[in-house]
């Protein structure tokens, strides 16, 4: 058995280490909103820093929307918030706050099925009109 106490862990490093992952979680959020731009258009709204001398406007907050859900992300100061609402006719039924990588997740899984019964409806079509 190793009895030596566990080293605790220095301040520097581990304030290097939460900018570093402050600094990932943002390129990864421009590149998601990047993809999801190019990749579903009309579903996607996007906010973008403001700033008359800056020489990017990176994005601040994304909205999509897919059928009766709601998907909000918004990059602040190295957090991502995020939030999912579902809605009825236009009322929210339930809305909740999730972690960005939870987020993304039930994102992929809405996209997904609606892709799935769009094709199955275009599929349908197709049969109906040959």
């Amino acid at each position: 058995m190793n009895d030596a106490p566990t080293p605790e862990p220095d301040l520097d490093s581990v304030a290097a280490s939460l900018h570093m992952d402050a600094a990932d979680i943002a390129v990864f959020f421009q590149v998601f909103c990047g993809k999801l731009l190019a990749t579903v258009p009309g579903a996607v709204q996007v906010q973008r820093e403001g700033g008359l001398f800056k020489k990017d406007h990176p994005i601040r907050k994304i909205t999509v929307r897919a059928g009766e859900d709601v998907f909000e992300a918004e990059l602040s100061r190295g957090s991502v918030a995020c939030r999912h609402a579902h809605a009825v006719r236009g009322i929210v039924l339930r809305s909740e706050d999730l972690g960005f990588e939870a987020w993304r997740r039930a994102l992929v899984v809405v996209l997904g099925t609606q892709a799935q019964v769009s094709s199955e409806a275009l599929a349908g079509l197709r049969s109906e009109v040959t």
